[in-house]
């Protein structure tokens, strides 16, 4: 029993530095689908070690769901211990926390993001930090989604930083305000990886407008002007520079392959 007891321990700690998805949930593609012993470790890692706090959170979030109102930041007494887990999961693992939130009830998730950061730029920086980590755990590309709580978050904590949104124009408002260099622009610059920051971007750019399209090559490197490291600077540009360059080439070359008006003479009274 003690032999067993020590295997499962070791299979623990090298399930705690396994990123949390492959411990999650029962899929096939989890450390759970190896053995029972495994699977023990994956829940052992998620309850007791170094993943607890974000399975509290979990917990936490299923409770707050059937509540009859989200949490609210002003009621400690009722919500007390649970607020203090928020931002326990928050501060250790901001990514992590991040990508679970996206699956609860939107109100909920744009009330925990004004629950664990300040309601100022520092906070909006915060949590663009934690959306490069959750973009580096995630197969699946969830920029749009967390745009989308982003913008909630900023209407919530910063009024009058991002336009109403009962405005018809308010989604591309919206966007070009995140694309400026003091919003995404300087926070996108302290990403590890250039090539993620312009996934974020490249978002932004799939909700053009007619009346919002700037230059891809112009946009990145408004964005980028504040960056310190030339090098990233120098990459990330470089990836909008050759999008820019193909989307002229295929202007001219449908340009050169539209057949020519002729001039009729319809209207040589006017």
């Amino acid at each position: 029993m003690r032999d067993l007891e020590g295997d499962l321990s070791i299979l623990q700690r090298v399930a705690e530095f396994l990123p949390i998805e492959q411990l999650y949930k029962e899929k096939s593609h989890t450390v759970k689908a190896i053995s029972r012993a495994w699977k023990t470790a994956a829940r052992r890692a998620l309850t007791r070690g170094r993943w607890k706090p974000l399975r509290t959170l979990e917990d936490r979030g299923k409770l707050w769901l059937t509540a009859p109102e989200s949490f609210r930041l002003n009621d400690p007494e009722r919500w007390g211990s649970s607020i203090r887990d928020a931002r326990e999961a928050w501060a250790l693992y901001p990514g992590e926390a991040l990508l679970l939130i996206l699956n609860w009830n939107h109100h909920v998730a744009r009330d925990y993001l004004l629950l664990v950061n300040e309601p100022n730029k520092q906070g909006f920086g915060s949590i663009v930090a934690a959306f490069e980590k959750s973009l580096q755990l995630k197969r699946r590309n969830y920029s749009d989604a967390i745009l989308c709580l982003l913008g909630e978050w900023m209407r919530q904590a910063m009024p009058g930083s991002l336009p109403d949104d009962t405005m018809p124009r308010s989604m591309r408002l919206e966007r070009e305000r995140l694309a400026s260099p003091e919003w995404l622009g300087d926070a996108l610059g302290r990403w590890a990886d250039p090539a993620l920051a312009a996934k974020v971007v490249d978002v932004l750019i799939n909700d053009y407008h007619h009346n919002w399209h700037p230059r891809y090559d112009d946009l990145a490197r408004s964005m980028s002007a504040n960056w310190t490291d030339s090098g990233k600077r120098a990459r990330f540009v470089a990836r909008f520079v050759e999008r820019q360059a193909q989307e002229d080439a295929d202007i001219a070359t449908a340009d050169a392959e539209a057949p020519p008006i002729a001039d009729d003479g319809m209207y040589n009274h006017l």
